[in-house]
């Protein structure tokens, strides 16, 4: 669920991956305590360790939180044999939030709980919701899921 209330939820890739594995819903920022609405947040400051600030009020300052509860949600996901993230999100963008320095996007990256999914499993199978737009697309992500649960074993 978005900052704003609104949902996200894309059900074509729900409907498709839904009636083929698990899904796990995870969303680190209602995780960590923020509620539905509640404010923005985006990432600023250095690029290699940015913060995770209000977008709209720069004194929130939520990085703490989501560091400390990265590597025990992460560890509760072991078992996983991929992920779907959420685009250009603060928290859970793969390769496209933005890092603001004076408000200014300095950088394009992952962002907090997806780089600690990436560091905990290198070779996890992993896509956003927009790479994921077309048949062939879900089609072939659903191959990379099965290899890499058939290596797991």
């Amino acid at each position: 669920m978005r900052y704003d209330g609104r949902c996200q939820h894309d059900p074509q890739l729900t409907k498709y991956f839904g009636a083929r594995f698990e899904l796990i819903p995870v969303c680190p920022e209602v995780e960590i305590g923020l509620g539905v609405p509640r404010p923005p947040v985006e990432l600023t400051g250095n690029p290699l360790s940015p913060r995770l600030t209000g977008r709209d009020n720069t004194a929130l300052d939520i990085t703490t939180l989501m560091t400390n509860y990265c590597p025990g949600r992460v560890a509760s996901l072991h078992d996983i044999c991929g992920y779907i993230f959420k685009s250009r999100s603060p928290s859970c963008g793969l390769h496209d939030t933005p890092v603001y320095q004076n408000q200014q996007i300095m950088h394009l990256g992952a962002g907090l709980f997806a780089r600690a999914i990436q560091n905990a499993y290198p070779q996890l199978p992993l896509k956003d919701e927009l790479q994921l737009q077309s048949m062939q697309a879900m089609e072939d992500f659903c191959q990379q899921l099965l290899d890499y649960h058939q290596d797991k074993q």
